[in-house]
């Protein structure tokens, strides 16, 4: 394997092997959803580069005290050196101990559904899987998962956009990023 991706779906039935499996892969991997409620539940020691893709809500699991934003995640960020943070909302926020704070400006309140974490998880292990670093991986995955939320919204409203509409316009996502749009 060259990448995981952990937590969408997962459950807490096998909690005990699923927290093994993030400790000890030396694999880069991405955490999401109930893998990150084991996470804020253990102490955070892995051999592996790591990408956690928490809502506020779980960010309030790995980290209680809430401030802005920013602060939060780079906060985590610095204390968790060699893994990455990519805080989702309004104005996603990419951190990682050295290196440039990064904020995501794609998107629309119509992707705080269930499954829209699902597959912003499944493109930056797609990605890292390609060898893009964590960092970079999750700033590119947030953007091209917002701009496909974008082309979706154009042809309906955007409380109604799921994730299958996401997916289905990654493509053209991609094309906007290489053209620079």
């Amino acid at each position: 394997f060259d990448v995981l991706a952990i937590g969408p779906g997962l459950g807490f039935d096998y909690e005990a092997e699923v927290l093994e499996v993030i400790r000890d892969a030396k694999i880069p991997a991405v955490i999401d959803a109930d893998a990150i409620t084991m996470m804020a539940k253990n102490d955070f020691a892995t051999a592996g580069p790591r990408l956690l893709t928490p809502h506020p809500g779980e960010m309030l699991r790995l980290l209680p005290d809430q401030t802005e934003r920013h602060d939060w995640a780079t906060r985590w960020a610095a204390s968790h050196p060699g893994h990455t943070l990519l805080l989702k909302g309004a104005r996603t926020v990419i951190a990682t101990a050295g290196q440039p704070t990064l904020y995501n400006t794609t998107g629309h309140p119509g992707m705080a559904t269930g499954g829209m974490g699902d597959v912003l998880t499944g493109v930056c292990a797609a990605l890292i899987g390609q060898g893009i670093p964590v960092h970079q991986a999750g700033a590119i995955g947030a953007w091209v998962c917002g701009r496909a939320a974008e082309m979706a919204a154009q042809s309906q409203a955007q409380i109604s956009v799921l994730p299958t509409d996401v997916i289905d316009h990654l493509g053209r996502a991609f094309l906007d990023l290489q053209s620079g749009a």
